[in-house]
């Protein structure tokens, strides 16, 4: 789990982690996709794969003229929600908002959770959401349509009132706060829209969350691997 003293404004050296060689990709050939990969890659951890998957649900979204905004619970230094605004931008596509949900805290204390069985207890840090702020503001100027919502979102979400979505894009790991995201926002994802859940590969609770609520649907999504945490798919129509 990071700690306050492994990260600051921005993500360095980036490149060499795991996942995160451009050469390991020359099946990617859109330059669009590079673009903005390229001004958003160091305020995420997620790796070049995630960031194409989201590339390709935006795209989709937009092609298939799907309604709806575009919303991440847990979103770090902002690097997916800066990826999703430059593609909007690119693709003209100006009706949508991006809502990034965050403690920028790190997680509740005293949780648990596991990492593929290995226990992991929740770790908290300096208040990150300035550091958010001003990497919107670097990466993408005069941007008005990403709207960051702080706080815990068992806490958040209840209060959160919005329209339709067309991509849910779910990170914060932990079992509890996955629970109140597919409760609360999966019915406001429109027919057709697309799901992310980061992290399914990777923490217990955030599978286990999302496993117990698609049984209680009556048609599921198929969540198909992106990469090792990383999971996705599309809402039934």
């Amino acid at each position: 789990m990071l700690k306050a003293a492994e990260f600051g404004p921005r993500l360095t050296n980036i490149d060499l982690l795991e996942g995160r060689q451009r050469d390991s990709f020359p099946e990617i050939r859109d330059d669009l996709f590079w673009t903005c990969y390229d001004k958003s890659k160091d305020f995420s951890m997620v790796h070049i794969t995630g960031f194409y998957n989201i590339y390709q649900s935006i795209r989709y979204i937009f092609k298939n003229k799907l309604p709806g905004d575009i919303i991440e619970c847990g979103c770090f230094l902002g690097g997916c929600g800066i990826f999703a605004g430059l593609l909007l931008d690119a693709l003209n596509d100006t009706g949508r908002t991006i809502y990034l949900f965050d403690s920028f805290e790190g997680f509740p204390a005293g949780e648990v959770d596991y990492i593929l069985g290995k226990q992991v207890k929740s770790s908290r840090y300096k208040n990150t959401e300035q550091h958010v702020r001003e990497n919107i503001a670097f990466a993408r100027p005069g941007s008005t349509n990403i709207t960051l919502v702080p706080g815990f979102v068992e806490d958040t979400l209840p209060k959160f009132e919005s329209g339709p979505i067309a991509l849910l894009r779910l990170d914060t790991d932990f079992y509890n706060s996955t629970k109140v995201e597919f409760d609360i926002l999966y019915d406001r994802l429109v027919p057709g829209g697309v799901l992310i859940v980061d992290d399914y590969g990777f923490f217990d609770g955030s599978r286990k969350a999302t496993d117990e609520f698609f049984a209680g649907l009556d048609t599921a999504p198929l969540l198909n691997r992106i990469d090792k945490g990383v999971w996705s798919g599309v809402k039934p129509g």
